[in-house]
């Protein structure tokens, strides 16, 4: 089977969707199955050496799509020919929508959350009018629909009445590079470059409203008042819609009460996780929750909304909290921090739940239901 796959990508820093599909890719490879993936994509630089070498990957490199708009109207209006022309049995989109034309092959696409429905007040305006005009299009016309989590699946079906048996929840994996490390030195070595404090609370993720960073800057006056003297650290770069936030982690950083990385490569992230106490991720919504998995991998116990997926993708192995609380956030933290037995216990069910997301079993759900798809629409 040809199994078509677009990847598309304008901004330089890149978070949860395109690591999905990232990671969904290299282990499609890895699986060294008898299928061709063709590869539409802006971004051919991204896949690693080894993965272009791959003799089943046929790279077709998609140049001068310099705007948003370009891109959405290369995906539905020149995307069709392009995978008529290289003979492509299945397309799968992995970032929401699926081009609008149809061409005699089955699309599948992956929904990641329905944020821009459930919740505009968090999107960003243009994202929540072109998701909420495309997406139910999109959803009528797949023949497949991959949701990142259950809970998104039930999304799926509660807002738009699609059949359960159409969606799929097929859990994403954690890249194996977040892992607890032995490499002092490289530890040393980061916490240099990014002015990490001995001691600190962490959290990672993008500067916008649905990460209720409000929350978070709340919580500091609260620890100090129950003695935890770690200060807090932010990674993270996009930020839109939080002006007043942005004010007052500058006043914060002023203070020392913060420090602010910008971005990290993620080549270097496991090593700031590992150097946290403990990392917190009030998020008032997720349809799956990368952040704070990638932390339990390296050994990091959590402080977690209790919104969204995050309960079901971190179960017991995180301290969950509303994320609308400050006092609660803040006491899951001071506990994390001062219970010595709780940590412990987190971090080891951390480590084991962590274990439950593996990119191979992903692929091979993933492969699964574009043969199950394809042979029915045969």
């Amino acid at each position: 089977m040809r199994i078509g796959l677009s990847f598309f990508t304008f901004d330089p820093y890149l978070s949860g969707v395109e690591y999905y599909f990232l990671g969904l890719l290299r282990a499609l490879l890895k699986l060294r199955s008898n299928d061709t993936f063709v590869l539409f994509t802006n971004q051919l630089h991204l896949l690693d050496h080894d993965l272009k070498k791959c003799p089943n990957l046929i790279p077709v490199e998609i140049r001068h799509l310099t705007s948003r708009t370009r891109r959405i109207l290369w995906e539905h209006m020149i995307l069709p020919r392009k995978i008529k022309e290289h003979q492509v049995d299945l397309l799968h989109c992995p970032s929401y929508i699926c081009p609008l034309r149809r061409v005699g092959i089955p699309y599948v696409v992956t929904i990641h959350d329905t944020i821009a429905i459930d919740y505009p007040q968090f999107c960003k305006r243009t994202n929540a009018l072109y998701y909420g005009l495309f997406m139910r299009r999109t959803i009528s016309i797949a023949a497949g629909i991959v949701a990142v989590s259950a809970s998104t699946r039930n999304d799926i079906t509660r807002l738009f009445g699609v059949s359960t048996a159409k969606v799929h929840a097929i859990y994403p994996g954690i890249d194996p590079g977040f892992r607890v490390t032995r490499d002092e030195e490289r530890l040393v070595r980061v916490k240099e470059r990014y002015g990490l404090p001995d001691e600190f609370i962490l959290y990672v993720g993008n500067i916008e409203p649905k990460k209720n960073i409000a929350a978070l800057l709340a919580v500091i006056e609260r620890l100090r008042a129950r003695g935890v003297r770690q200060k807090m650290v932010i990674v993270g770069k996009r930020a839109w819609r939080t002006h007043t936030e942005l004010k007052q982690i500058r006043k914060l950083e002023d203070s020392g009460d913060i420090v602010m990385t910008g971005y990290v490569p993620r080549a270097e992230l496991p090593a700031v996780y590992q150097l946290a106490d403990c990392f917190v991720f009030p998020s008032f919504y997720e349809g799956f929750g990368f952040p704070p998995l990638e932390a339990m991998a390296c050994g990091v116990p959590v402080v977690a909304s209790d919104r969204g997926a995050l309960k079901e993708t971190l179960g017991d192995a995180a301290c969950l909290v509303e994320p609308d609380d400050a006092e609660g956030i803040a006491e899951g933290i001071c506990a994390l921090v001062k219970d010595r037995a709780l940590r412990a216990s987190l971090i080891d069910r951390g480590l084991d739940r962590v274990r439950q997301f593996s990119w191979t079993q992903a692929a091979q759900e993933t492969l699964a239901l574009y043969r199950e798809i394809a042979g029915r629409c045969a």
